[in-house]
């Protein structure tokens, strides 16, 4: 698959996933940036002699975000579950990024329709974002519904970036099986979906 979108598949960087909020950059070989612990992967520029790098990241339910700087090329890609929104870890990846202006791509992900959580998980994304991304659920009241989606593009926004410099990709994961892998949806079987992004310098 990464030679159709025009990657070397040993300079797409990946990380282990671990529903944290750590952020690395990628550099040395991707196999071994492969065994580190993160949710967000930074590559700052091109590895010299690798023009076609990329870094990537792996959701099924979880929000994929992408980023672009526009005056530097450095790219990102964030993996953000409802515990990287609370720690903020799309912030955390601007903020080693750098100053500048940056494009966002918010990516498929679990939609508010199906994202039932508890309530004490609710405040806490509530606490990190907008106390308008949790709607109690009024015939289970220590339920909540939360809007992921809304939460990541409330962070990316107070983080400084622009309305019209995210988008959006709508959608459900859960809903639209026969489009998304879902985790909520299959269980372990679940597949996976993977975001890709790449630097044009």
């Amino acid at each position: 698959m990464a030679s159709e979108l025009g990657i070397d598949a040993t300079r797409l960087y990946q990380v282990t996933q671990v529903h944290g909020t750590a952020v690395v950059n990628a550099d040395g070989p991707a196999k071994a940036v492969r065994e580190v612990s993160a949710d967000a992967l930074i590559l700052q520029s091109r590895p010299l002699g690798a023009p076609n790098s990329a870094v990537g990241v792996r959701v099924a339910d979880c929000v994929p975000i992408l980023i672009a700087d526009l005056g530097t090329a450095a790219v990102a890609a964030v993996h953000a579950g409802w515990r990287g929104v609370v720690g903020k870890i799309a912030l955390a990846a601007l903020k080693q990024m750098g100053p500048g202006r940056k494009l966002a791509a918010i990516g498929p992900c679990i939609g508010v329709c199906c994202f039932e959580v508890s309530r004490e998980v609710g405040e806490e994304i509530a606490a990190a974002t907008d106390r308008c991304v949790m709607h109690l659920l009024a015939d289970k009241p220590s339920k909540a519904q939360v809007d992921l989606r809304a939460a990541v593009r409330m962070q990316l926004r107070a983080a400084g970036l622009l309305d019209e410099d995210i988008d959006d990709v709508g959608g459900c994961t859960r809903c639209e099986g026969t489009l998304y892998h879902s985790y909520r949806r299959e269980g372990e079987a679940s597949g996976r979906m993977l975001g890709v992004i790449a630097s044009r310098r």
